[in-house]
């Protein structure tokens, strides 16, 4: 592959971030990590984010307007997912140890409490148990370059 075409948008890495653009969305992973990350839109405070190694999934991205794509993107099993934390999913995970087998679906829509403010989407959580294969690595003991993205 030639400099030339390196930058082309087919060769972009896209994030492994899971979206919840429509009701029905799922992801089911074993957790590998939980780290936390400054705030972009509230100075001072702390985001969970938790790393994933997936078993699989389906969920809709969504566009520059925060409208969900038509197609979804379908999660390949042994992949890395990172999954966005928020005071619902916080509140679920905040038992949850590594090598923990879960499920998230995205369940419902409900309207904002505050006039302005985005409705809430409420992603519930699901324990699977341990993973059996879990042998105790997080995501900085994985060997990056032997897992497909």
């Amino acid at each position: 592959m030639s400099q030339d075409n390196i930058f082309d948008e087919k060769n972009k890495v896209k994030s492994q971030f899971v979206s919840w653009g429509k009701v029905g969305d799922w992801f089911k992973g074993t957790l590998l990590s939980m780290r936390e990350v400054n705030s972009t839109l509230e100075p001072g405070k702390k985001n969970k984010i938790y790393e994933f190694r997936a078993h699989g999934g389906e969920f809709h991205d969504l566009d520059e307007n925060k409208q969900p794509i038509p197609e979804a993107i379908i999660v390949v099993e042994g992949d890395l997912w990172s999954v966005g934390g928020r005071a619902s999913i916080d509140n679920q995970m905040r038992n949850v140890k590594q090598g923990t087998i879960i499920g998230m679906k995205f369940s419902e829509v409900k309207p904002a409490k505050t006039k302005g403010y985005n409705p809430a989407k409420i992603v519930n959580i699901y324990i699977g148990g341990l993973d059996p294969n879990y042998m105790g690595e997080g995501v900085a003991d994985l060997d990056l370059g032997k897992v497909q993205m």
